[in-house]
Formats: structure tokens, C-alpha cells, sequence
């Protein structure tokens, strides 16, 4: 299978995404990221992607009492604890067949890699803890595997929440690292206004090239 392009996934997980979550966006565009993971699994496009993946005593939790190890001290209120139902993927954003990557450096994921590379695996998410996608051990290795048994520039499309805070730091972290990054912008939504659109300022400039829907989809 000759890879062209990939969709990163950032974070559509029910307690971000569901009107009930304990983090919510508004206006989680859910149903566009289901038609974003058919189209993907139609075509045979891989799916990669970051799963916010929390203890019960997370530091970014104000319940938690804690503080991060620069000091910080977001008070987010509890989320995404592993295991419990907000930290599901929203239903229909998984393809058949996925694997979970957990946030720690384990052995190579060379396999892996090749099982994405052919197409037997269709999704890989990186768990991680805070927001860039990068911050998975794991996952910039396995990026640079997959894109080097690409036929030419991978491009790494991106949608999910939140743009201001884990959308931001993917696209960023894709685009620092060279590779080909587009955001579809009808596939995100922020936190607040004025920190989106800081978000999408910031990814221009980096290069990030800000897209619809439909330049993947095709017109509806």
C-alpha cells in the first residue's frame, strides 16, 4: 500500500465531545469526524491520533491538588480518566481494526509500523497526558517510521479539539518537524474565540496550511 497522507485525530473523546462531558467543547463537530474515519477506512488512510489518558490524581486536575512539573496549574476540572466512559472515543470514531499506544517507551514498534504500512492495522493512538500528540515517547519515532516507507512527502491532516490548547500543539509539533501539515478548520473547534483564533494564527505562520473538510472529503 503506497501511503500519501495520514489523518491525525486529536482527542475526540467523549468527555471533550459529548454535550455531558466533564471538558466540553462546544461545537465538537461529531459528526464530521465520523464521516472523517469512513472516509478514512474507505480509503485506506491511516488514522493516528492521541488519546488524553489521566490517573484519578492528575496533576492538571484542580481536584488533585497538585502542580505540573513547570509549576503549572491549569485547575481543569477531572477528565479523561482511563477506564471511565468519558475517556471513550466518540461512537464512530474508531476504524475495525486499532491499536492503543500507552504513554510509556516500550520496545520498538517497528511491527507496528509495517502492520500500518500494509494496511492491517487501520488506527494507532498515542496516549498521552498533557497536550501535544509528541508527548507520547513513542510517538515521533513511530511518525518517522511510517512517513519513510511513504512514496513521497507525507501529508498529515489534522482535525479534532481543542484548537486552542492539543490541536494547536499537534499541528504545531508536525509542522516543527517538517511534515506537510493541513488543518481542516470546519473539523476543530476551541475553547474560546480569542484563543483560536491565536491558535490558527500561530499554525499559519508555522506553515500549517488551513483547509475545509471537503478538500479531503470532496464537495458534499
Amino acid at each position: 500500500m503506497i501511503i500519501e497522507r495520514v489523518f491525525i485525530d486529536v482527542d475526540v473523546q467523549r468527555d471533550f465531545c459529548d454535550p455531558g462531558g466533564a471538558l466540553f467543547v462546544a461545537g465538537s463537530p461529531n459528526e464530521l469526524f465520523r464521516r472523517l474515519t469512513a472516509h478514512a477506512v474507505a480509503r485506506g488512510i491511516p488514522l493516528l491520533g492521541s488519546v488524553d489518558s489521566h490517573a484519578w490524581d492528575a496533576w492538571e486536575f484542580a481536584s488533585s491538588g497538585r502542580k505540573g512539573p513547570a509549576g503549572e496549574d491549569p485547575r481543569f476540572p477531572d477528565h479523561c480518566v482511563k477506564g471511565t466512559a468519558g475517556w471513550l472515543k466518540v461512537e464512530g470514531t474508531l476504524p475495525p481494526r486499532f491499536k492503543l499506544v500507552p504513554n510509556v517507551d516500550v520496545a520498538p514498534l517497528d511491527a507496528l509500523v509495517a502492520e500500518v504500512a500494509c494496511g492491517e492495522t487501520q488506527g494507532v493512538y498515542f496516549e498521552k497526558e498533557v497536550y501535544s500528540l509528541f508527548a507520547n515517547p513513542l510517538a515521533e519515532g513511530f511518525l518517522a517510521s511510517l512517513a519513510s516507507a511513504a512514496a513521497r512527502s507525507l501529508e498529515c491532516v489534522v482535525y479534532g479539539v481543542a484548537t486552542d490548547y492539543c490541536v494547536r500543539a499537534a499541528a504545531l509539533g508536525l509542522a516543527q518537524r517538517g511534515y506537510r501539515t493541513t488543518l481542516l478548520a470546519d473539523a476543530v473547534a476551541g475553547i474560546t474565540p480569542e484563543g483560536t483564533r491565536e491558535a490558527l494564527e500561530v499554525l499559519r505562520a508555522a506553515g500549517v496550511a488551513i483547509a475545509d473538510s471537503s478538500a479531503v472529503l470532496g464537495a458534499a
